[in-house]
């Protein structure tokens, strides 16, 4: 149900009666189902030939993709491209009425690993001038970590001034080739990574103003093991602080675990999910949720689970 606080924000602070109450609530419910719409990230299929792949995305009820381009018959590397195959990923999938709505650059902005760092630099280099014919301006990229053993660990260094500073380096330069091409780097805080908290979103987003700097919002990504019980003002204070710049959402799940936290599949934790979708719908505006961290087989279940919870709001 809508809250008493999320029904005055949406009346400008007047409390309504019962029968205006539900007329809210329906009416979020319409823009919910309207704007917000599923889709997938391509890597989930790619042990499928590519006509097949695109099939099952489609009549798994997706309407966008994540375009991880690598299908067990055709395959677009960066690093030798063929151009011939890329063409014929994205002609499969517009064909099919499936929007590219995000390509994937994931990689570790500071890795203390020069070698590896300069891969994912030159690999972002190359989306960055070449989305046009990848299908989408959006690139997906994380934020970040001084951890020499892994891009999903932790490390003392990232907290600290100078360790925000290489991070913000990074992206100043990334984003200046991205203004200069349309491309837009779409950040994804963790809260294992320089960018890992809203203070440093805010922060980021704050000293780096340009339309080629957006937001990945993936709420799950910010909670501690600590955080889980004040969940829901820490996703309305994420929303208030920087909704207006996500440009791409994810839908998976968050639990505790001895080490922190686990991120599994949707409907595998604890996320408010109805709070999640409430805060989407307000943004009233159309909004790719790209479900993840699931196996090909769970697809269904997930889906299901998600389209679900478009009843709870």
């Amino acid at each position: 149900m809508i809250t008493r606080r999320e029904l005055l924000k949406v009346t400008g602070g007047v409390a309504l009666g019962g029968t205006t109450l539900a007329a809210a609530e329906s009416d979020l419910k319409a823009k919910a189902r309207k704007n917000i719409k599923l889709a997938i990230f391509t890597g989930v299929y790619g042990r499928l030939p590519l006509d097949e792949a695109v099939r099952r995305i489609k009549s798994d009820g997706f309407v966008g993709v994540v375009l991880q381009p690598q299908f067990k018959d055709v395959r677009f590397n960066t690093d030798a491209p063929d151009w011939d195959a890329a063409k014929k990923i994205t002609d499969a999938l517009t064909a099919s009425g499936l929007k590219i709505v995000g390509l994937y650059g994931y990689y570790n902005v500071v890795d203390p690993d020069e070698q590896r760092r300069k891969i994912g630099e030159t690999r972002m280099q190359f989306l960055i001038e070449n989305w046009k014919r990848l299908g989408s301006p959006i690139i997906g990229i994380e934020t970040g970590t001084l951890n020499p053993k892994s891009a999903w660990l932790e490390s003392p260094e990232n907290e600290t001034e100078k360790g925000y500073l290489a991070c913000r380096a990074a992206f100043e330069k990334m984003v200046k080739a991205a203004e200069k091409t349309g491309a837009v780097i779409a950040i994804e805080p963790y809260w294992r990574n320089i960018i890992g908290t809203i203070d440093r979103v805010e922060r980021l987003l704050g000293e780096i103003v340009s339309p080629s700097l957006k937001l990945i919002m993936d709420p799950c990504n910010y909670f501690r093991k600590e955080d889980l019980v004040r969940m829901q003002p820490m996703l309305e204070e994420i929303f208030r602080r920087v909704g207006k710049q996500i440009v791409l959402a994810h839908a998976k799940d968050v639990k505790a675990a001895d080490n922190g936290t686990e991120l599994p599949a949707a409907g595998k934790g604890v996320l408010d999910y109805p709070l999640y979708l409430r805060l989407l719908a307000q943004l009233d505006r159309e909004m790719y949720l790209a479900v993840e961290h699931l196996t090909l087989e769970d697809v269904p279940r997930a889906r299901d689970f998600v389209l679900a919870q478009f009843d709870t709001i």
